[in-house]
């Protein structure tokens, strides 16, 4: 029994060694394509640039810079569809950048399609602002932080016989202990929004909506490439689609791509 263990046990450091390899390997080519994109990007070359760039993608490299320059690149190509499909998927590894959050609404003045939104109720708007001031990840360490800031207090209050710190560690367990429930909320809803509720962008140039998943379903509206919808349902190769405005109907999914 033990003959068998040793020569097992190198069989697995051997492996996870071959492991570390690979992965150092896979992110020093990312890191050379990063720089030759970027290189191509800066001599106006976009094609190059894009085929940089996807080259990262397929290496299943997620950054928020990486997708936001593809995005750029794309727009720089003229393909604004794409450029708003990168540019999202930036935008929710990176929900607060500017920069991203700039680039989109320049794009989106270039689409065809301006759709008007449905108007919300202000505690509700209030409520989506703040659950998307940070992902679901961010909002699953603040929880964390706020907890262990909650557990602090409460041993201050029962060892800490000072009057003012224990009033004090009382006043910021109630906050922390409050911010904790709320982390975890929007940890959960950021986490599970795009997986409940994916989103897309329509790619072909232009789209007849149908009342139903069939090309022999009446027309209800056209839309045009660059527009973000809701998928609301999916049948074979048709999904549903929602507009901002509320409008729903059914497109071929090869004519949208989700984020």
């Amino acid at each position: 029994m033990k003959t068998c263990i040793k020569p097992l046990s190198y069989f697995f450091i051997f492996i996870f060694s071959l492991g570390i390899l690979s992965a150092n390997s896979l992110q020093d080519s990312a890191i050379v394509y990063m720089q030759q994109a970027n290189a191509a990007y800066q001599a106006n070359d976009f094609e190059n640039a894009l085929s940089l760039y996807t080259k990262v993608v397929d290496l299943q490299y997620e950054s928020a810079t990486l997708y936001y320059n593809l995005g750029n690149a794309y727009f720089k190509n003229g393909e604004h569809a794409r450029a708003l499909l990168w540019l999202e998927r930036a935008h929710r590894l990176s929900p607060n950048n500017e920069d991203i959050i700039h680039n989109i609404s320049f794009v989106q003045q270039k689409l065809i399609d301006k759709i008007e939104v449905l108007p919300e109720l202000f505690i509700v708007k209030w409520w989506n602002v703040c659950s998307k001031l940070l992902t679901g990840n961010q909002w699953a360490f603040c929880s964390i932080f706020a907890c262990a800031l909650f557990a602090l207090c409460i041993f201050f209050i029962l060892l800490i016989r000072i009057s003012w710190i224990r009033s004090t560690s009382i006043f910021i367990a109630i906050l922390a202990l409050l911010f904790t429930v709320f982390s975890i909320i929007f940890a959960k809803k950021e986490s599970s929004r795009y997986i409940h509720h994916p989103e897309g962008i329509v790619v072909a140039q232009v789209v007849n909506i149908k009342s139903t998943p069939s090309e022999k379903g009446s027309d209800l509206f056209v839309i045009h490439s660059g527009l973000k919808v809701d998928i609301t349902d999916q049948l074979n190769e048709w999904v549903e689609i929602r507009l901002s405005n509320g409008e729903k109907g059914w497109i071929l999914a090869s004519l949208i791509e989700e984020i």
